[in-house]
């Protein structure tokens, strides 16, 4: 069991204090929000102590790990404060604006020997958790193409720090976006290059898409709309099938297709994989035990400094080409 401080009590951070209660992995006893009146009540109902100051979650001797729930463009240094003081960090995504600052972070905690988790709670879904699965079982053959979708309105009529330019320079991007950038990496590898484009429709950079090339050869095309309802698309095409999930974060269900290599038979079988529900708390839950797991040397965490980085190098060449309009590289 590890104490961790909970930076940030706003819905998400709420979210993962009460997504982990009574586990036996991890404990939230400390909280810190920069309106600690706002959240009084939150943390008297979950026994947290709470104050305004980052400062005394990483001088606290009885806690072992600080999840940080802040906006994006604090994480570098709020990683690296960490590192300098001996706890382990999970950030929230993006782990990163910037590559420079990305490979900053995840040095610092790497260099202190210390565990680094990020807040991608989608890699623990049953839909998506199953599609590695699958393309780890090479049932797919070889992956020549990857797409994602992960799309919702919940930023329209939303003030904050989350809609400035500098925290959102792509928009949904940012937001859901990373997820799918995530989740793409961990099925087709370090993306090599990305073409961007972005509207304006109902508020700025609110519908943004991004073609990909890997540095495996694998294609790929991404978006994100912050202008229709909830949805979420995930589809992987091999030389021997294809898996596909739709729904949203909670999806369950997979359809795959499997081809007899005959041009007469290029249809393909499809079948229908229905899989136990992991909902939104589950995902959150699995993600900050494998974290604390990690902590005390008892698990592999699912995720790498390294690829933490990685995405933090993808954010920046999707701003850069939205801006240039041109394809950069990672």
């Amino acid at each position: 069991m590890i104490n961790a401080a909970i930076v940030g009590l706003g819905w998400w951070g709420q979210n993962h204090v009460t997504a982990t209660k009574g586990s036996d992995k991890i404990r939230f006893t400390r909280a810190v929000d920069l309106a600690p009146e706002n959240v009084r009540d939150f943390c008297d109902a979950n026994e947290l102590a709470l104050t305004d100051n980052l400062d005394d979650a990483f001088n606290d001797p009885d806690i072992d790990a600080v999840v940080l729930v802040t906006p994006h463009t604090q994480h570098a240094d709020q990683v690296v404060a960490g590192a300098a003081a001996g706890k382990h960090i999970l950030t929230e995504k993006p782990f990163a604006l910037k590559k420079a600052d990305g490979l900053r972070a995840a040095k610092a905690m790497t260099d202190a020997g210390l565990t680094l988790g990020i807040g991608h709670n989608y890699r623990y879904g049953a839909a998506v958790w199953e599609m590695k699965k699958i393309i780890e079982s090479g049932k797919l053959g070889d992956i020549h193409h990857i797409e994602g979708n992960l799309s919702h309105q919940g930023q329209l009529g939303v003030e904050g720090w989350r809609r400035s330019n500098e925290e959102a320079p792509t928009g949904g991007i940012v937001h859901f976006g990373a997820h799918i950038i995530d989740i793409m990496c961990w099925y087709g590898g370090p993306m090599r290059e990305v073409y961007a484009q972005l509207e304006s429709r109902i508020i700025e950079n609110d519908v943004g898409s991004v073609l990909v090339k890997f540095e495996s050869g694998t294609t790929g095309y991404l978006a994100n709309l912050m202008t229709t309802p909830a949805s979420f698309h995930l589809h992987v095409m091999g030389s021997k099938g294809w898996a596909r999930a739709n729904g949203w974060m909670d999806t369950n269900k997979i359809t795959t297709c499997f081809g007899a290599g005959k041009i007469e038979e290029s249809g393909g079988v499809t079948e229908e994989l229905e899989l136990p529900i992991r909902d939104i708390y589950s995902q959150i839950r699995a993600n900050d035990e494998n974290f604390a797991a990690a902590c005390l040397g008892d698990e592999n965490y699912l995720f790498t400094p390294t690829e933490m980085a990685h995405t933090a190098a993808v954010h920046e060449a999707i701003a850069t080409s939205a801006n240039s309009k041109l394809p950069t590289q990672i």
